[in-house]
Parts: structure tokens; sequence; C-alpha cells
């Protein structure tokens, strides 16, 4: 299991990278395969049929270079994205781009609890809420 979520982003650009790749090998084949059929097809007895059926193979090989082509492109690009996530800035660095208001925090608050954060324009929030004084005791939180 990934120890950070930096290193989770490059073990799934990694997984992409190499599904796509695969996917493009296979496709490869396939349109060699398709090829072949296509010239066989056109060394055997000529009627309207068979020329019809080679290019079918034909177009399908086509189609499967294309589709090679776009799964080296993806390999490549998430091959990429692996590199940049091993590069990227760790998460203790992204505390010194920019300081955060007093009583905020990157990853989690520091004490239980909601902590508020106050729109444009809006009154401040109460640090206590008012109780009343005879229902004090209930709303009383001992730290």
């Amino acid at each position: 299991m990934a120890s950070s979520m930096k290193q989770h982003l490059a073990d799934v650009h990694k997984k992409i990278a190499a599904h796509h790749a695969n996917e493009s090998l296979s496709h490869a084949n396939r349109a060699q395969h398709f090829k072949k059929l296509a010239a066989h097809i056109g060394k055997s007895e000529v009627t309207e049929a068979t020329k019809d059926s080679a290019a079918i193979l034909a177009a399908l090989a086509g189609e499967h270079e294309e589709m090679s082509q776009e799964h080296d492109n993806m390999a490549a690009y998430h091959a990429d994205c692996q590199e940049k996530c091993r590069k990227a800035t760790d998460t203790e660095d992204l505390t010194k781009l920019a300081p955060l208001p007093p009583g905020m925090s990157a990853l989690t608050p520091s004490k239980p609890g909601i902590i508020a954060v106050p729109r444009a324009g809006q009154q401040l929030v109460p640090e206590k809420i008012p109780v009343p004084a005879e229902f004090e005791k209930l709303a009383d939180i001992e730290a």
C-alpha cells in the first residue's frame, strides 16, 4: 500500500502506463494479422466478395494501427505523469508555500470539533455559544 498520496498517484500512473503499453502491443499484433489476412485473400480467386472482404480486413488493420498509436501516446503520457508525481513537492513542503490563517490546519484540526470558516461579510462566530444559566451545567465540556 502506498505510504502517501504522492506515491499512490505515481503507482496509479505506472499501472495505467503499463496497461496502455500492453494494449498498444495487442492492437499492433491484431493489425499485422488483419494485414496478412487481407494479403492472402487477394491471392485467391478474385471476385467482388473477396475484394470487399480484403478491403474490410485492410480497414480493420488500419483501425487497429490507429488504436495502437493512441495507446502508445497514452502510455507515454501516464509515464510522464508518474515521473512528475515522483518529483512533486512533498506534503511537508506545502505548508511553506502559503501561510494559513490562525486556527486552520492543512491536514486536520489540532483540537476536536469543527472549525467554522467565515465567509466574506459574515459576522464572527462566537468562541463560546451563550447558554442560559440553568443549562450551563449540561452544556459544560470538561477538557
